[in-house]
């Protein structure tokens, strides 16, 4: 690989795959070489947006191509894994949208794989690029709550309130809005306050989705709420639901950490953000201005939209495998959340306490 040029191949061809192409085709030393995806059509489509040059109905064929030094694979969940393993064989760094699998062993399996080769893996977790998340890690990491006490984290939209058929729905195919949202909320929780211990979860699905061939498929949930215990012996809840009518807000989410020296609350929508603290001196919460550091590289008037939130992230990836650095959050990071959203199910199944499997280590 020449070290000024990552070379680089998208699967995917989605709106919300433009948001990775365009993040991608702003890194200077990042060139997007090939575009794969099943309608040959739209694909070639978005591949002429982006001046693309190569275009492919299959990933394996781009994959084995041998042009790529990187891959961004921004496909259903049940997908992950094939193209994960067939690009590390190819020893291509990984890119993987959230969440990293459909089951936590084909997580572990993928994070394994990885650690093995030696190359760049990223489980893209956008949420966390924004610069309102970035700067509520660095006051948690100052003491600005000191000990944790309590944590509530929400995450909600209406972008599947209508009944067509979604992929992500579809219990064969995807985990529903526990895994495709919560998996945000889970990673969150891991980096704010650390790890999980046990959960306690109820899901439901309350918009009837038949399917595109009119056949029967079993439903996944598509609002969950969890209750949480850390390992530090901090509570938690958390809720989510893709049914919610956030009107201009389009998105919400809301985190809330309460300890023993103050609190931090953070509200983030598509249409703005606010991030609000008092310590346990403070007779009234107030706005805290975001340093300007955090906006390097960000576009102030759309700092939480998902061109900018994607921007991040996405350069972070061609920055560690360029200046061969850590690409963070890695598929550790993705393994471990899966670890606690498959002890999610099991509890909402049993509806009872569920307690994860001895901690692990990367």
């Amino acid at each position: 690989m020449n070290d000024s040029v990552v070379r680089v191949g998208v699967v995917g061809t989605t709106w919300y795959a433009e948001t990775h192409l365009r993040a991608l085709q702003s890194h200077p030393s990042a060139r997007l070489v090939a575009l794969a995806g099943r309608d040959q059509e739209k694909a070639r489509e978005v591949a002429d947006r982006y001046g693309i040059p190569q275009v492919f109905a299959d990933y394996r064929a781009m994959i084995q191509s041998g042009e790529l030094d990187a891959i961004a694979i921004i496909a259903p969940d049940d997908l992950h894994l094939p193209i994960t393993i067939e690009a590390l064989e190819a020893g291509v760094h990984v890119l993987c949208e959230k969440p990293l699998a459909s089951t936590a062993a084909d997580a572990e399996r993928m994070y394994r794989a990885a650690a093995a080769s030696g190359l760049k893996h990223m489980s893209f977790f956008a949420l966390r690029n924004s610069v309102h998340h970035r700067y509520l890690k660095a006051l948690l990491d100052e003491g600005y709550v000191g000990r944790v006490y309590a944590a509530h984290f929400e995450l909600t939209h209406g972008f599947f309130r209508q009944p067509g058929y979604q992929w992500r729905f579809d219990a064969g195919r995807g985990t529903g809005a526990l895994g495709d949202l919560g998996c945000y909320l889970v990673d969150q929780a891991r980096w704010y306050v650390g790890d999980i211990s046990a959960v306690a979860a109820d899901l439901a699905h309350f918009v009837n989705r038949p399917s595109s061939d009119g056949g029967d498929y079993l439903p996944a949930n598509d609002s969950a709420v969890l209750a949480i215990r850390f390992g530090n012996g901090a509570h938690g809840t958390m809720s989510t639901r893709v049914v919610a009518h956030e009107a201009d807000r389009m998105q919400q989410n809301t985190v809330i950490l309460q300890g023993e020296a103050g609190t931090l609350e953070l509200q983030h929508t598509f249409a703005g953000a606010t991030l609000r603290g008092a310590r346990a001196i403070d007779s009234e919460f107030r706005e805290l201005e975001i340093p300007s550091s955090f906006w390097a590289g960000v576009d102030p008037a759309q700092p939480q939209l998902a061109n900018t939130v994607h921007s991040v992230g996405d350069r972070a990836f061609i920055d560690a495998i360029i200046q061969d650095g850590t690409a963070v959050p890695s598929f550790f990071d993705g393994w471990q959340v899966q670890r606690v959203l498959e002890t999610a199910f099991a509890s909402a199944e049993a509806q009872a306490w569920r307690s994860l499997d001895q901690e692990v280590s990367p």
